[in-house]
């Protein structure tokens, strides 16, 4: 037997134990953590329209915002398209992701078989393209997947992605031994190649504080709906009032906006113009209104805020404040979506062997 075949035979040994280094370092806790993040959102959040938001989104979400993997982010771009999620936390969402690729130079076209085969794929393709090809192709299955807000729904999900991952490096490694057009130089550096990938590159320990993660998590959930609390309102005067007046306004519309704070097309208030039609004397203007978040959850914001690094997201109120004034408002839009990107930056692994402590 070579020297070559020995060291592939080494490799196909250990890849079982770099299959439970991920589970047990990286995929656990995330889920562990998820689980307890969702637990206290909803104890925060008591309405039932809170309890029904899609958990399975979050999930995502949370898993797209805090990669400290590139397992991580891979898992979360191929969950993305079993969703149909809301258009804010979709921009985020893929922005986060590509931005997190970008960042590793990858160039792969598919992005999960980043984690599978990393940096490496380029230089093995010149060596072993039949090999490459083949192994990948069963990283990009689009299978529908069964999905659901549970913790055993994304902890199979997930033990799913790993183990299509080790099998795709089982794979190539196993058919590059067994290919006879492979000189035993070029199977040699294909060895020295796949143990660069990331999945052979597990972190060794674990490195994922979970209640560290599980704060940062639910204040990820708190941002999400904050970004969703805006509405645009088309309204006119009351009839007989004056734009502005004591009269209250006749609403046409109410209508979730799609746009992120930061957009160039978020929409701006215009008052209605008078016309002087005798059935319609105004032409409707429209303006930003936010829902009621809550005293008690906005206490809790604060207080995630400032556990997870940042200051307290809405201002001091007295007692009396808080139960008659909520601030929701442009600012806290955009503090949302500011914190989300930090908690992305700070998350976003640095090389593609990297698992960020978080």
């Amino acid at each position: 037997m070579s020297a070559a075949t020995d060291r592939l035979n080494d490799i196909l040994i250990e890849l079982p134990k770099y299959k439970s280094q991920w589970e047990t370092n990286v995929a656990n806790p995330y889920v562990r953590a998820y689980d307890l993040a969702i637990d206290n959102y909803q104890k925060t959040t008591k309405a039932q329209e809170a309890r029904d938001r899609m958990l399975a989104e979050l999930f995502v979400f949370s898993a797209s915002v805090l990669t400290g993997s590139i397992m991580m982010a891979a898992f979360a771009t191929t969950s993305v398209r079993v969703l149909a999620g809301r258009t804010a936390l979709r921009v985020i969402c893929n922005n986060n992701l590509n931005r997190t690729f970008d960042l590793m130079h990858a160039a792969a076209t598919s992005k999960p078989v980043m984690f599978a085969l990393g940096g490496v794929l380029d230089e093995a393709k010149k060596l072993a393209n039949k090999q490459v090809t083949s192994a990948a192709e069963k990283l990009t299955s689009s299978a529908p997947i069964a999905s659901a807000p549970t913790a055993l729904n994304f902890m199979t999900r997930i033990a799913d992605f790993i183990d299509t991952n080790h099998i795709c490096v089982h794979d190539f490694v196993r058919g590059v031994q067994q290919d006879n057009s492979i000189s035993e130089a070029n199977k040699s550096r294909l060895a020295d190649l796949v143990g660069k990938t990331p999945f052979c590159n597990p972190p060794e320990s674990r490195r994922v504080d979970e209640n560290r993660l599980s704060r940062k998590m639910e204040l990820l959930f708190h941002m999400s709906a904050v970004l969703d609390s805006d509405k645009l309102v088309t309204y006119v005067p009351a009839t007989g009032g004056t734009a502005g007046g004591m009269g209250r306004d006749i609403e046409y519309s109410k209508n979730a906006i799609p746009q992120l704070p930061s957009a160039t097309d978020y929409p701006k208030a215009t008052s209605p113009r008078f016309i002087g039609r005798p059935l319609q004397p105004f032409e409707p203007g429209q303006r930003v209104e936010y829902d009621n978040i809550g005293s008690v959850v906005r206490d809790r914001i604060n207080t995630l805020s400032r556990l997870t690094g940042n200051s307290s997201f809405y201002p001091e109120q007295n007692f009396a404040e808080k139960l008659l004034v909520d601030p929701t408002g442009s600012a806290q839009l955009a503090k949302a979506e500011q914190i989300i990107n930090r908690l992305s930056t700070e998350a976003r692994p640095k090389q593609l062997t990297d698992v960020r402590m978080i």
